[in-house]
């Protein structure tokens, strides 16, 4: 294999460069993506979590209310454990339940998406592009050459 000229280097050179920037740029796209979906979680969050303290205070009350409407009936620390009981099941199910579509769900970042999509294609190009070139390169080169087409007779 003969030595790289300096030109290939070159080329090579700013190829590399243009990668770099190209990775650079997509990152920090994603960066911009990234912080602003999680502003808008955290400013949904914030906004979920405003109203926990009076709902958590209340359920308190209702199920204190409940237990000891049961107490009429059965022993208060039956009723009470009954009441406990119930809410650990269904806190459990809505947890599960939860966790499972937070699994489900993905954060998109429909830009850089996009960019690198585009980037496949551009690099497609020019790699069916290169491989065109070194194809009419190889050809030309076999035609430069004497006697290279037996078919053709000098005059």
């Amino acid at each position: 294999m003969p030595p790289a000229t300096v030109p290939s280097r070159d080329v090579l050179h700013r190829l590399l460069d243009g990668l770099q920037t190209l990775i650079r740029e997509h990152l920090a796209l994603a960066r911009v993506e990234l912080k602003q979906d999680l502003r808008t979680m955290g400013r949904d969050l914030a906004t979920g979590a405003a109203g926990l303290p009076p709902l958590a205070a209340g359920f308190l009350l209702l199920m204190f209310a409940i237990a000891s409407l049961l107490s009429l009936w059965i022993p208060a620390w039956a009723a009470f454990g009954i009441v406990a009981l119930v809410n650990l099941a269904a806190g459990g199910a809505i947890t599960w339940s939860g966790s499972r579509s937070i699994a489900r769900d993905r954060i998109e970042m429909p830009c850089t998406a996009e960019e690198i999509r585009r980037d496949r294609e551009w690099m497609a190009a020019l790699k069916h592009e290169a491989r065109g070139n070194s194809a009419s390169a190889r050809a030309t080169g076999a035609l430069s050459q004497p006697g290279s087409r037996p078919d053709v007779t000098p005059q």
